[in-house]
């Protein structure tokens, strides 16, 4: 009685962990279908993957992609090898400046598959039904578990709990 907000916290690095796992899952399947489009789809006698921005926003698609995998790897494993596990009091910084950076660079990541699919990344059916249901996820997965701007914050105020005050350049 009376620690239903103690429950709800306990809970909420698991739900933040697994919000970027998922973002991580559509994001690849965006990517992927991006690229088979570019690949297949002709403009002016060409693969649109012939162009040198399509292949830069997929590049950076990639990019941002992998480094976002990477950082879930790296804070899973300091899930599962923390005594505690998720619960942990340290892990809350990082696994907020994990979703953090995962709705961000899936925002980024959908524009660019949105744009490289034009009309198809937006239809719900059809070969962009992936993108366009990935476009929209990201948004609300930006405001579940935390919004971006309040995860930043925690981030850095945990963080800041281990920064020595003395510090200077």
């Amino acid at each position: 009685e009376g620690r239903g907000f103690m429950q709800i916290m306990y809970n909420f690095n698991h739900e933040r962990w697994l919000i970027a796992q998922n973002l991580i899952g559509q994001a690849r399947a965006a990517v992927t279908d991006t690229f088979m489009w570019a690949r297949q789809r002709k403009i002016f006698g060409k693969a649109l993957i012939d162009q040198p921005v399509i292949r830069n926003k997929l590049a950076s698609a990639a990019a941002s992609l992998e480094s976002v995998q990477t950082y879930v790897e790296a804070v899973t494993y300091d899930m599962c090898n923390t005594k505690g596990g998720a619960h942990n009091q340290r892990l809350a910084g990082p696994i907020a400046m994990l979703k953090y950076q995962s709705t961000r660079a899936s925002w980024n990541i959908a524009d660019d598959c949105v744009q490289i699919l034009g009309g198809r990344g937006i239809t719900r059916t059809g070969m962009g039904a992936k993108v366009e249901g990935f476009k929209n996820y990201v948004k609300y997965a930006a405001v579940y578990g935390g919004s971006e701007e309040i995860m930043a914050d925690l981030a850095i105020k945990q963080a800041m709990k281990g920064f020595p005050a003395t510090a200077k350049l």
